[in-house]
């Protein structure tokens, strides 16, 4: 228990729109230790992105994080103040986010932006931040990085931008990173660059990842534990092996199976029976039922609770709580 870096503990988050409550996170609750990566995956809407800006302490209005806890290195972050969490953010957790081209102010330098955290987090002088900049965008992989700290966002490619976003998030060396979808607007060439690059640098760094996609074959080559989320609650989590292996949620199935197989061939790829509900559409019981191939009577009236069928995997889902049938 002493290795464990963040404990989020029945994490919810809504948002108070003027249709209604929407729970977007409700009851989430994982671990993250020291070194090891954690991926939380699910279709657009499950859940994931609010989770991670929760975390952050990010979330605005109408959104607001209602219950649970959010514990950092023994610090509840739900009761740290604005001032305090300013100096937490970017300095002990970083985050990258998803569209680096959004994310970086077009009117300033690679070098102003990267330098900024350098000087307020490590209180270095303008010359001592420009030196650690361009070493961050050496160590990240980026040609010429005397010259690139010079130049605007608009002038850099996709993977360029994104190898910048990275050496901003590791620039305070942060005992936690965030990626939200870190490679999705890349082709895959650079997507391969920039696992295999964060992969070194957390090594080197002894940084631990959450790390948030909806890619599996990202989660595959990154991933320590996963996390499976589905209507804003965690469906399965186990750890990446046990996962792949063996996942026992009909959702977490139908995410594995609706994947291209690269030593199969199949005309058409399988996919999950229709799509993610509104919001205010959920069914009562479990959020999945009404695209579950296995529901029963009792998926649509109660909430099953996550339950831990073998050690280190838990499963959200009546199947496996009533024992009625294996998956496998």
């Amino acid at each position: 228990m002493n290795d464990i870096l963040l404990e989020v503990k029945q994490l919810k988050t809504y948002f108070f729109t003027e249709d209604g409550i929407v729970p977007a996170v409700d009851d989430v609750s994982f671990n993250i230790h020291k070194g090891e990566t954690v991926a939380i995956v699910g279709e657009s809407g499950s859940g994931k992105s609010v989770t991670s800006l929760s975390i952050m302490r990010l979330i605005e209005e109408p959104g607001k994080i209602v219950g649970g806890e959010i514990n950092f290195e023994g610090i509840n972050l739900n009761k740290v103040p604005r001032m305090k969490m300013r100096e937490i953010r970017g300095n002990r957790i970083a985050m990258v986010f998803q569209e680096p081209l959004t994310s970086l102010n077009p009117v300033f330098t690679v070098g102003n932006q990267l330098a900024e955290s350098i000087k307020l987090h490590q209180k270095k002088s303008k010359k001592e931040a420009r030196e650690i900049g361009i070493e961050m965008l050496r160590k990240v992989g980026i040609a010429r990085p005397d010259k690139v700290y010079d130049q605007y966002p608009h002038a850099l490619s996709g993977g360029m931008r994104q190898r910048v976003m990275i050496a901003m998030a590791l620039s305070c060396s942060p005992k936690l990173l965030i990626a939200d979808e870190p490679t999705t607007a890349l082709d895959v060439t650079i997507q391969a660059q920039i696992l295999r690059l964060m992969r070194d640098l957390i090594k080197e760094l002894d940084t631990s990842i959450l790390l948030i996609t909806h890619d599996l074959g990202v989660v595959a080559e990154m991933a320590d534990t996963v996390v499976v989320m589905y209507g804003g609650q965690v469906v399965e989590k186990a750890d990446v092996f046990t996962l792949f292996k063996e996942p026992k949620h009909p959702y977490t199935k139908g995410l594995m199976d609706s994947s291209p197989k690269i030593h199969e061939w199949n005309e058409e790829l399988v996919s999950i029976p229709g799509t993610v509900p509104s919001p205010f559409e959920f069914p009562i019981g479990c959020k999945f039922a009404d695209r579950c191939p296995h529901v029963m009577n009792k998926c649509k009236e109660e909430i099953p609770s996550l339950i831990e069928i073998r050690k280190g995997q838990e499963v959200r889902c009546w199947l496996h709580s009533e024992k009625v049938v294996d998956l496998e």
